[in-house]
């Protein structure tokens, strides 16, 4: 049976957590989690919190899942050393590949299993073999995976957890930058501002706002599966909704049932966003899944009894953890590009696709061009092929699967010779391939990039969430966005259909206006998805030589809505010290 996995966000919701039945909880300190605006717990508060769930008999997992700045690993290191000698949980919840290096190298060790983050973009089973070289014993995978996914994942023999209750986002975890470029509070850095759930002049009012998840109704099929772990979200809610949640799900997994009519007003009343979705979970993708709290909602969760029955507290037995072993990569420079051939311009398009004239006259200037994957086999870029990358999707369901292993073979097949990738595991999908890795690792440090460079990628991307300049250069060549509009949200569910109508053809483009008038383009990709972009286009061109002295050698032009006369003065831009002559961002 899989255990219960409860958020505590506070000492009072700790215990009402262990109360109502819960085998596992999560929880942060004062820094370094991804809920930095919950009360958490100070050092003193963490100690006695350990004692507590060492006497439950309670897994006690403490969250570290955020992006670490370079100047930030020598506390972190600091609080890890803290926590393994003082507060003795059984696991560490982390985004940062950069940290999980660091943790390996100092901790070889370490008494304490480490889960690997939804924050860091889970979305397929091939993940599994790279997260166990690492020596992470469990995943929590993202939210938006079908049923059919998490299955083949629960079969790798690497724990798998998932969420079954509580807010869900509408953009992939881990990939939302949104909160980021437009208010500077970083969801990576635990500082999100939620613009998802913000009112847009739009088709829809709030057409990015999903409902709460619950998979309540579906706890016999999760048994069968063979996941390790349920986790219901929530460690900004109140210790009332974490015991009365609690409750519901430990009494639906002891009597091995799915929740009545009963359970599921129990749990609306206590906190819903006009009901839920199980849309993800059932792969049934729709405007239904859309919805806000409204005062309704409210009023009930103010009138909804807080004095629920507590099932007993099923003892669980807990394993003792012995230290896994864990085999960081070693470089492999057979198939990469020398850093020194890959210097100037990169041509980007995730929008409207260079016409043959645009083509003859920069591509011979371009570094490399990028193209997404199901376009770049297209008749005009045939005299191209070896200057194209082929942009892989940011993640590949098991449905999918087979028909990008196709796309890949063709692109191989019509003389593409570079791919830039999302993940790690799409390394596999791209084998013999030149391999660059794109904005969606999130490197923002340095310890990060040296992760990276050690699995043979000939460039790596540096973060839009940072200003370029740190990483003191690599052997891999540098890359950062010079102009474009930053890539903000990247969802499985179609926003165009709720923001100015889908037209469901093979490639559509849609605005997303806010309160303010500003617009931001929206465009379809591999099985509908959509990329939100920034309202405004980041402009660092002027910036080349300072982003030079820090190793960054290569800058991309990033293509979306723009005409053909203004991607040529963007161009012309790269060579030039003229000044742009539209309106920009730094970020």
């Amino acid at each position: 049976m899989p255990k219960l996995l409860c958020p505590a966000g506070s000492p009072q919701a700790l215990k009402s957590a262990i109360n109502a039945g819960a085998d596992e909880v999560y929880l942060g300190g004062s820094a370094f989690n991804a809920r930095i605006n919950a009360c958490n717990f100070n050092s003193e508060e963490l100690i006695k919190a350990g004692k507590l769930c060492r006497n439950a008999n309670v897994g006690m997992h403490i969250t570290l899942n955020t992006l670490i700045l370079d100047k930030e690993f020598a506390p972190a290191l600091e609080y890890i050393d803290f926590l393994a000698d003082k507060v003795q949980p059984d696991a560490l919840i982390l985004q940062d590949l950069g940290l999980v290096k660091a943790i390996r190298e100092k901790f070889p060790q370490l008494p304490i299993a480490l889960h690997a983050s939804t924050q860091m973009r889970i979305h397929s089973y091939l993940d599994a073999i790279y997260l166990k070289n690492l020596g992470f014993t469990r995943a929590v995978i993202a939210r938006e995976l079908p049923k059919e996914d998490i299955a083949e994942f629960a079969k790798t023999g690497l724990e798998t957890e998932i969420f079954v209750h509580g807010a869900i986002c509408v953009s992939e975890s881990g990939g939302c930058l949104m909160s980021s470029v437009i208010g500077n509070r970083s969801g990576n850095r635990g500082e999100c501002a939620q613009p998802c759930r913000l009112p847009y002049k739009c088709n829809d009012k709030y057409p990015l706002s999903v409902k709460d998840m619950c998979l309540a109704r579906h706890i016999t099929e999760l048994c069968d599966i063979g996941v390790t772990s349920l986790k219901i979200e929530g460690r900004m809610k109140s210790p009332e909704y974490v015991g009365a949640v609690t409750a519901v799900y430990r009494r639906l997994l002891d009597q091995h049932r799915n929740a009545d009519e009963k359970e599921m007003k129990l749990l609306s009343d206590i906190f819903s966003r006009s009901g839920f979705t199980d849309g993800y979970f059932t792969n049934k993708i729709s405007k239904a899944m859309f919805g806000v709290r409204t005062e309704s909602d409210k009023q009930k969760t103010q009138q909804t009894s807080h004095k629920f029955a507590v099932a007993e507290k099923r003892k669980a037995d807990k394993a003792p953890f012995a230290p896994v072993s864990f085999t960081l990569p070693q470089q492999g420079e057979e198939n990469t590009l020398h850093p020194a051939k890959q210097k100037g311009f990169v041509l980007r398009f995730e929008g409207n696709l260079p016409n043959e004239k645009l083509l003859s006259a920069y591509a011979e200037g371009a570094a490399r061009i990028d193209i997404p994957l199901q376009y770049c086999t297209e008749k005009r870029f045939a005299p191209y092929a070896e200057k194209i990358s082929a942009i892989l999707p940011r993640s590949v369901f098991l449905k999918e699967l087979s028909g990008v292993k196709s796309q890949i073979k063709a692109a191989r097949d019509f003389g593409v010779k570079q791919a830039t990738i999302s993940a790690l595991y799409q390394k596999d999908l791209c084998e013999g391939m030149y391999l660059h890795g794109d904005y969606g690792f999130n490197v923002v440090n340095r310890e990060s990039l040296a992760m990276l460079e050690n699995y043979g990628f000939s460039s790596v991307m540096l973060s839009p969430e940072t200003d370029g300049r740190f990483p003191k250069g690599s052997k891999c060549a540098l890359e950062y966005i010079g102009y474009g509009r930053t890539p903000l949200m990247y969802t499985r569910t179609c926003i165009i259909a709720n923001a100015s109508g889908c037209q469901n053809k093979k490639r559509c483009f849609g605005i997303l206006k806010d309160r303010t008038g500003a617009e931001f383009p929206i465009i379809s990709g591999n099985s509908h998805t959509n990329t939100i972009y920034n309202s405004l286009p980041a402009y660092r061109l002027d910036k080349k030589a300072e982003l030079k002295k820090s190793g960054v050698g290569l800058l991309t032009l990033l293509f979306t809505t723009e005409s053909e006369a203004q991607i040529r003065q963007i161009i012309s831009l790269y060579g030039s010290k003229e000044k742009p002559n539209f309106q920009y961002t730094r970020r």
